[in-house]
């Protein structure tokens, strides 16, 4: 195999790890933000759930304190019976007591009921509370990890880099404009096909034809596939 092409196989594995880099660039964050939302996400649950449990205790403690006015009523209605004159009078005395009553009897109830309420809403709670710091402690080491790669991506091309830079001049400029103008118009960066003794094409995976695989294995000039228009490179790593 010419220099040449060899030299352009190893300016394609830096120029991939370079697009590697760049990927990530653009990935992590977006990672980032996703795994922070759950994080977020799990926050939210238990923050309503105490929500939820801090109003159904602020409602026990309103009952109570209608609790403890309707006994003060009724403290003071049953005290006016004694000094009654008037059967009229009577009458709505002993309907205010009646009515007293029923209202203590209807908030022992529902105090009961929220009681009931908050033993279910407080395991809820729990249940929550033990979700979010599970949920913490699973994703924020993995959003530590990757906020320091996005830190350290840009040094890691200006490394990558230095090495192209030292490569770069040992491809032929021909041969570097053809690898040049296939690369830039692929998402993937790849331009080089290596192709190995099956004799596939290592991009679109079509099988060469018997005359340009032997072509391909001298390895004396660039050759492009029919199929794809990758640069067809022997793999002699496989052979």
């Amino acid at each position: 195999m010419i220099p040449d092409l060899e030299n352009l196989i190893k300016l394609q594995e830096i120029d991939l790890r370079i697009k590697e880099q760049e990927l990530a660039k653009e990935q992590y964050p977006a990672a980032v933000l996703d795994l922070e939302n759950q994080i977020k996400k799990a926050q939210s649950v238990c923050a309503t759930a105490k929500n939820k449990l801090d109003q159904l205790t602020g409602g026990v403690k309103d009952i109570d304190d209608q609790t403890e006015k309707a006994r003060e009523s009724l403290s003071k209605s049953q005290e006016r019976l004694s000094s009654i004159k008037t059967n009229r009078e009577y009458d709505a005395v002993h309907k205010e007591i009646e009515a007293q009553k029923s209202l203590l009897g209807n908030s022992e109830g529902k105090k009961k009921s929220i009681e009931a309420d908050i033993e279910k809403q407080t395991k809820t709670v729990e249940d929550a509370q033990s979700e979010l710091e599970k949920t913490q402690s699973e994703l924020q080491p993995q959003i530590d990890d990757l906020k320091n790669k996005i830190g350290s991506i840009d040094s890691n091309i200006a490394e990558i880099t230095k090495e192209r830079d030292a490569v770069s001049p040992l491809v032929s400029k021909a041969t570097q404009r053809t690898y040049d103008s296939i690369r830039t118009k692929r998402k993937t960066g790849r331009a080089v096909s290596l192709v190995s003794p099956n004799k596939t094409c290592s991009v679109c995976f079509r099988v060469l034809q018997p005359q340009l695989a032997n072509e391909v294995r001298r390895g004396s000039k660039i050759i492009i596939c029919e199929s794809c228009g990758s640069m067809l490179i022997w793999n002699e790593s496989s052979t």
